[in-house]
């Protein structure tokens, strides 16, 4: 009589196969191991993207000119593995189970880095990339902004959604252009005078009160600061050079202190508390202003609302969501 298998326990939870080394999940397509299977030494590009994987591919360490990893969406969490891939320039690990980046020490010719959406606690380990332009942190456990001013190099920083209570450890980022601090903790704008060549600036989604520390950021185009409880604006002397203000949803009454950025293109508002029309006329040395956001301001109730914007406001191509005829 021929041995009956054992019927599989529905409710327990397969354990990964390991094909080579490699730890696949138990879901894995054909094609996922087909992808580890393909790699060549010499191959300058490899994308393992979504490929089930808990565990860095062994055959990954005989890549002896590699450029361009793309380790997206799977499950890994140790890195050892890569830490002899010296010729990587981009290494993509968004979206898998790390903790630790230590092993990115030897990684010293990285131009980009993306560690979002991972368990990362604390940023150590990336002092030596000296080359490093592009840093990309969405996501993860940092409560603190640090071991970073050595990268003198990066030019776009992003720290969304983390757990940052204060702006500070950037003093060394003097080539920054982008920083990304949106979804965090923090309730004052500090520590930002050394970043002379900063153009974007987001710090949505915090708990900003009040609009200061920017008066040494004379090269920043954009600012993005909605979502926080700013009542007034203020501490933008300086931001000459601006081309987009984002100050929607806050609890700011009145619209002051804006004339002089002469420059601005978009002027976001929308979900405030404005309801003096006069105060429109501060966006109208903006002669080139094509957007505005005032909906869901006591303004926007005004059934002459969007004809009284033009009028004061003749450049705008779009008031809120919609595009503005070029006759009204």
């Amino acid at each position: 009589m021929a041995e009956q298998e054992e019927p599989m326990d529905e409710g327990k939870e397969q354990e990964p196969r390991s094909k080579g080394g490699v730890h696949i999940l138990p879901e894995e397509k054909e094609e996922d191991s087909e992808r580890v299977r393909s790699i060549r030494e010499d191959d300058l590009e490899v994308d393992l993207t979504h490929a089930r994987l808990r565990s860095v591919p062994p055959v990954l360490q005989r890549l002896k000119q590699v450029e361009v990893l793309s380790l997206r969406q799977n499950q890994v969490s140790d890195l050892s593995l890569l830490s002899g891939l010296t010729t990587l320039r981009e290494l993509d690990l968004y979206d898998n189970e790390i903790t630790s980046i230590h092993a990115m020490e030897r990684l010293t010719a990285l131009t980009f880095l993306d560690l979002s959406f991972n368990h990362i606690a604390k940023v150590e380990g990336l002092g030596s990339l000296a080359g490093l332009q592009k840093l990309f942190l969405i996501q993860n456990k940092l409560t603190k902004i640090e071991n970073l001013s050595s990268l003198t190099t990066l030019t776009m920083l992003e720290l969304g959604s983390n757990r940052i209570r204060v702006i500070e450890g950037l003093d060394g980022l003097v080539n920054l252009e982008s920083l990304f601090l949106g979804k965090n903790k923090i309730s004052k704008l500090q520590n930002l005078g050394c970043l002379k060549k900063l153009k974007v600036l987001s710090i949505q989604s915090n708990r900003i009160t009040v609009l200061e520390g920017l008066d040494e950021l004379v090269s920043l185009e954009e600012l993005y600061i909605s979502d926080n409880g700013i009542e007034e604006i203020g501490g933008l002397d300086n931001l000459v050079n601006l081309l987009t203000l984002d100050l929607a949803s806050n609890r700011i009454k009145r619209l002051r202190n804006v004339s002089h950025l002469t420059k601005l293109e978009e002027f976001w508002f929308n979900n405030n508390k404005l309801e003096h029309w006069p105060d429109v006329d501060q966006l109208a040395p903006a002669v080139g202003i094509q957007t505005v956001y005032f909906e869901a301001n006591p303004i926007s109730r005004d059934s002459q609302y969007r004809r009284k914007l033009k009028l004061a406001l003749p450049s705008l191509t779009q008031i809120d969501a919609t595009m503005v005829p070029k006759t009204m």
